[in-house]
């Protein structure tokens, strides 16, 4: 099985990169890491990671990833998802936003007859979300955020097995 977890993730953290761009005349980012939960239409929660930038107007670039493998088998979901705040709340700790999101699964087998297979299945979807800023101290903040991601599963043919994902994220901030 050909191994192209490298590349996809350089080509991730390009695109990333590249949105972070529309970020620059606002002067302020506030760069984000976290551990988060994955809900993937299974109703298990799956360990994975968050990483996100963010402009003082509040608008997000997300990406966010969980993978895993038993025996002969790994699994890895990513998602790359682009937010704006969506102020319906009369609290300033608590926010919500809303967004795009394109999705990569992918499922290998490792064979040991070396009969190897793999398959990727990328989508596109639109995401909501609310969080909560903890505490915030000396431009450092500890957030809890709820982002739920929806998918259109005809998009993605037979390969797709579900159209939604629910990631809790805790993370730690940093404004620039």
């Amino acid at each position: 099985m050909r191994d192209t977890r490298a590349g996809k993730l350089a080509i991730y953290l390009s695109t990333l990169a590249a949105f972070s761009l529309w970020s620059l005349p606002c002067m302020a980012l506030e760069v984000r890491a976290g551990q988060s939960w994955f809900e993937q239409g299974d109703f298990l929660l799956h360990p994975g990671v968050q990483l996100s930038l963010e402009n003082d107007a509040r608008q997000s670039v997300r990406f966010e990833f969980t993978g895993r493998k038993f025996g002969y088998f790994t699994e890895m979901t990513s998602i790359l998802s682009l937010n704006f705040p969506y102020e319906i709340l009369p609290w300033k700790s608590v926010y919500t936003s809303y967004g795009l999101s394109v999705m990569d699964e992918y499922t290998g087998y490792d064979s040991p007859t070396g009969k190897d297979e793999s398959i990727h299945s990328m989508n596109f979807g639109v995401n909501l979300g609310i969080g909560w800023k903890v505490v915030e101290y000396k431009g450092f903040n500890a957030r809890l955020e709820w982002n739920s991601h929806i998918f259109a599963a005809g998009l993605a043919f037979l390969y797709m097995t579900t159209a939604r994902k629910s990631v809790l994220t805790a993370a730690i901030g940093y404004d620039l």
